[in-house]
């Protein structure tokens, strides 16, 4: 089929901005549901890093326009993060339904931003919309996108705040320091506005209100890609659950979508490779073309053992939960005396002493974001405290987002528990396969005890037999995130010798799992 290709449409928004897109579409004069996407990385990007290009829709007989969004590109207008994308968004669905190709139908599609950005516009109901496509992305500005639990998720900010600013000049992203402290010059002297602004906003506060897309408001079918090793899994874990989506959850990371985490290979089996026919799928029964009832819905990998198909995310599981024990409190390293009981209900146990980890900002526990990665060896530090199961005498499937139930004391105003969850070898390797970062204020309960629950990032994994599970709590993760001065003035302006060591004494911790012991009725995984 002959595709053609047009070149700098312009759709005018509601304020008389204009903005530019191209089109891919068949040669031969027809009308065609139209697949739409919105990008500030340029238009003739259209994330063929990860996703099928405009051409191969066209071929399959779609209309597809890829647009620069305000400020970006060609278009017109000043590039705000979040702010103009719902306006934006819904007038270009309308537009895009109206063009002389199109048969009155729009979908939308993309990850990342492109993903994020669809939910502003399809809280608003444009005419036309049929269906959306948000991949690996949160569903949030502020948690799980730019914080997580109250903590700066700071290579991703810096990385994506240096790559906006370099293409505003047309150029690679601007050198970026995320060592710098303070971190507001981790940019350089003049850093964008929009990231000074996410810097003076380290609470879910009015600022992350009035750019948070409502999710209730969205009525259209919606389709997700979430990878495990992806930043933006628990948010996109949550989008799936708000919205229904039909979803695959897999071994991934954000870009590129591979299968080599932690110097594992996944092989053929992890791969997305159906991927770009499973979204073709979504849009034909959404727009008719294809009558065949779809699989369940949700598709998700296991590590360790394959894939496995559901009604929902997450499925049907039962919650299993486990003690931190220290007899004497000395639970620090792999090598101290830590370990995970399993209680029955709510049962709770005592953790026989507490646990003092000690956290020296100018030391902290290093650590990047999650792939997999043997982390035995950072284990040996003494500012972490870990707790370890028994060997399981049988395999334990988990499948969902794990729970961590923490209490503290500590002597400073402000502190980090960053949790872990592990996968320990036999041969005493201890791979990361879910963790999730809170930031805890005690204010003016210095010194008094404080309860806290994490929700840890979604994970499918089979738990081998000779394998156990160790929990690890800690005070830092960098640069993973940012760094913590522990104190009540902490701010980006913060000055590298008014950081301040803290000691977390942990009082009491469990775990819960989201635990599916059977497989599926076919007695193998999912083909």
């Amino acid at each position: 089929m002959k595709i053609v290709h047009q070149v700098g449409l312009r759709a005018t928004m509601t304020d008389g901005t204009e903005l530019v897109a191209d089109a891919w579409l068949p040669s031969d004069g027809g009308r065609y549901p139209v697949l739409l996407q919105r990008l500030p990385y340029g238009r003739t990007v259209a994330s063929s890093l990860v996703l099928p290009h405009p051409s191969w829709f066209a071929q399959k007989g779609y209309a597809v326009v890829v647009q620069d969004c305000r400020g970006r590109g060609d278009s017109g207008g000043t590039f705000q993060p979040f702010v103009n994308e719902g306006a934006d968004g819904a007038a270009t669905i309308e537009w895009a339904a109206g063009l002389p190709f199109a048969d009155g139908r729009v979908a939308t599609y993309g990850f990342s931003y492109q993903g994020l950005n669809q939910l502003y516009a399809a809280a608003r109901r444009p005419k036309g919309l049929c269906a959306i496509a948000p991949m690996m992305c949160a569903s949030d500005p502020y948690e799980g996108w730019t914080y997580e639990g109250g903590a700066l998720r700071w290579p991703f900010a810096c990385f994506w705040a240096a790559q906006l600013a370099g293409q505003d000049a047309h150029h690679p992203p601007v050198p970026f320091d995320t060592s710098m402290v303070p971190i507001i010059d981790a940019l350089g002297a003049d850093p964008p506005r929009w990231f000074q602004e996410w810097l003076a906003h380290p609470e879910d506060d009015g600022y992350w209100t009035a750019r948070r897309p409502d999710l209730q408001a969205i009525e259209v079918p919606a389709f997700s890609v979430l990878g495990w090793f992806d930043d933006f899994s628990s948010g996109t874990a949550q989008l799936v659950g708000s919205l229904g989506a039909e979803a695959w959850f897999g071994p991934w990371s954000h870009m590129p979508w591979g299968t080599l985490h932690g110097g594992i290979e996944f092989g053929v089996d992890g791969s997305p490779s159906g991927l770009p026919a499973a979204l073709l799928a979504f849009f034909d029964r959404v727009f008719g073309r294809n009558q065949t009832a779809s699989k369940p819905p949700v598709r998700y990998f296991v590590i360790n053992e394959g894939w496995r198909e559901a009604e929902q995310w997450p499925p049907p599981a039962h919650t299993r939960r486990w003690s931190a024990v220290s007899e004497s409190g000395s639970a620090l390293s792999r090598w101290g005396d830590g370990r995970l009981l399993e209680i029955a209900g709510e049962d709770k146990r005592v953790l026989g002493a507490p646990v003092p980890v000690v956290v020296e900002p100018h030391a902290p526990v290093p650590g990047g974001p999650i792939d997999y990665q043997d982390e035995s060896a950072i284990h040996d530090r003494r500012d972490l405290a870990c707790f370890d199961t028994e060997a399981f005498g049988e395999d334990l499937v988990i499948a969902g987002s794990p729970t961590v139930r923490v209490v503290t004391r500590s002597d400073r105003p402000r502190h980090d528990l960053v949790a872990t969850l592990c996968v320990v070898a036999p041969d005493l390797s201890a791979r990361v396969v879910s963790s999730y970062a809170q930031r805890m204020s005690h204010g003016e309960q210095v010194g008094t005890e404080r309860h806290w629950e994490i929700t840890l990032r979604p994970i499918a994994v089979r738990v081998q037999a000779g394998s156990s599970i160790r929990l690890t709590l800690g005070g830092s993760r960098f640069p993973c995130y940012d760094l913590n001065a522990h104190t009540e003035t902490q701010s980006a302006h913060s000055r590298r010798e008014e950081q301040v060591v803290a000691t977390i004494e942990i009082l009491a911790a469990d775990i819960a799992l989201p635990v599916v012991d059977k497989l599926p009725a076919s007695g193998s995984a999912a083909d």
